[in-house]
């Protein structure tokens, strides 16, 4: 196997090449995230700072309204519920799609999608395809620029009301990027090592492998 190819399945299941790292149930997820938030690796950081930065803005605009009332609060409430539900639902099968497309563009050809309402989670997978670190990382980050891009056009083109409903639907959105995140924050903790990754449909369980 050369430095640029992946390893299959039964190769990484040959100990003296590969560790496993990490066996995550599909129902251990939630878990799994809150767990990644106490480790602030580059992954989390840019979360942190972009959240807390949106909020930020969110927090200005909505005192500065409160003192000036440049937006009628007709409005700005109309605007806050609309960008939530555009952040937080009428995304969600663009997010995902884009996901499987990812995974498409990496070599995957076989694209499952699910939903778990217990742990409020919606997830693309790629039965039985190994992902490297690069490939993982196109497929947590490409729903997250595409869809963003959008909504900063929104906040960079459109009318006030545009602009407001944009800005929250950016936080929104990328609030609920955070097991995208959490995913690519516990691979950078195997920096210097490739590190690899597949789902199994039937145990709905996701492996992740380091080389030895």
């Amino acid at each position: 196997m050369t430095g640029n190819e992946k390893p299959g399945i039964e190769q990484l299941h040959q100990p003296e090449n590969f560790q496993l790292v990490k066996k995550l149930g599909h129902n251990e997820i939630a878990e799994f995230v809150i767990g990644e938030l106490k480790h602030v690796r580059w992954p989390m950081l840019v979360f942190y700072i972009l959240s807390a930065v949106l909020l930020l803005m969110i927090v200005a605009i909505t005192t500065a309204n409160i003192i000036s009332n440049f937006m009628s609060w007709q409005s700005f409430l109309g605007g806050l519920v609309a960008g939530t539900g555009a952040g937080v639902l009428l995304v969600i099968p663009f997010h995902e799609g884009l996901h499987g497309l990812a995974y498409r563009l990496a070599g995957a050809r076989k694209i499952k999608y699910g939903m778990d309402l217990r742990q409020m989670i919606f997830y693309a997978s790629a039965p039985g395809f190994v992902a490297g670190r690069y490939d993982f990382m196109l497929v947590a980050l490409l729903p997250f620029i595409i869809i963003n891009f959008i909504f900063i056009s929104g906040i960079i083109w459109g009318q006030p009301f545009i602009q407001w409903t944009s800005l929250v639907a950016f936080f929104m959105h990328s609030t609920m990027c955070i097991g995208d995140f959490a995913m690519l924050n516990f691979m950078a903790s195997y920096h210097g090592k490739r590190i690899y990754t597949y789902d199994d449909a039937r145990s709905k369980v996701s492996y992740f492998y380091v080389s030895r």
